[in-house]
């Protein structure tokens, strides 16, 4: 390879997995992203990525190549992140994901209350959709231990889901739920056997599952906080048991010396310790 800059666009398609979104990434667009892979794939012989159901995967041709342009990106931020009074550097920027309950009940509360353990960071919070590595993100708070790579991961904290119902409103009526297979959620699996039979309405996440139940007065899974924090709900079945998902936060091996990164997950381990300080989150008391 002889032009370095083609790793931009190997690293940036394979953290996106379309052309689209890499062309975002790299401030470029779609046609000069299929260009340059195209052009890369000519130079090896063999096709650089390979389309699938879920976007574009890098081939073993260039899996090598890009572990390497990631661990040199990841080097060069710890680098210019750990020097950056002596560059002129004023703030840190990091892109954090996570999904939107995370960050609506977990992170954002604390931005006022834990705000000095980020001192000069500058983050940018994305909703985390993909359930596979970091993406465009530097940071990736999820529900569920990642998957083993070349990160870092940690256990940051965990919360507690279980089926709701307003007052109200009739015990076998409508629930609402989210628009993921029961197999791939406790959470659903839990609200399928308490209601017996397919929600009603299906959304993307918590934050509108817990909008459109204050609409319809329909009944659905929730976190206990954020159900304790509505007037009227109550659980479906308050004497079983609820699901307790782990948090777990994750970033590349190679920002494992990077102060700004250091700082950034001291605050999101903070903000759970808050987060489950709270009596609503840790109590058992419904």
């Amino acid at each position: 390879m002889n032009n370095w800059d083609d790793l931009r666009f190997l690293v940036a398609l394979s953290k996106t997995g379309t052309m689209t979104a890499a062309a975002k990434l790299l401030g470029t667009n779609t046609a000069t992203v299929s260009r340059r892979i195209e052009r890369l794939s000519e130079t090896l012989g063999v096709p650089a990525f390979v389309k699938t159901a879920d976007g574009w995967r890098p081939s073993e041709a260039v899996r090598e190549l890009i572990n390497v342009a990631q661990n040199f990106d990841g080097q060069l931020k710890s680098t210019l992140n750990n020097h950056g009074v002596g560059l002129d550097v004023d703030t840190v920027t990091l892109s954090l994901g996570a999904s939107p309950i995370i960050a609506s009940l977990v992170l954002f509360p604390s931005l006022g209350a834990q705000a000095e353990l980020l001192p000069g960071v500058q983050l940018t919070v994305t909703e985390r959709r993909q359930r596979e590595g970091l993406g465009e993100n530097d940071l990736v708070v999820q529900f569920g231990r990642p998957d083993q790579g070349r990160i870092v991961a940690r256990k940051a904290g965990k919360m507690r889901f279980r089926p709701y119902r307003f007052v109200n409103s009739q015990p076998d009526g409508e629930w609402a739920g989210l628009n993921v297979t029961p197999s791939r959620s406790r959470i659903l699996r839990q609200a399928y056997d308490a209601f017996g039979k397919d929600p009603k309405i299906r959304v993307d996440n918590f934050i509108a599952l817990h909008a459109l139940m204050q609409s319809t007065q329909m009944a659905g899974p929730l976190p206990d906080l954020l159900a304790r924090k509505t007037p009227g709900l109550e659980p479906l079945h308050p004497d079983i048991a609820p699901e307790t998902l782990e948090c777990w936060l994750f970033y590349h091996e190679s920002r494992r010396s990077d102060s700004g990164m250091r700082r950034a997950v001291d605050w999101i381990i903070q903000c759970f310790e808050r987060f489950e300080a709270q009596p609503e989150q840790g109590g058992e008391d419904f």
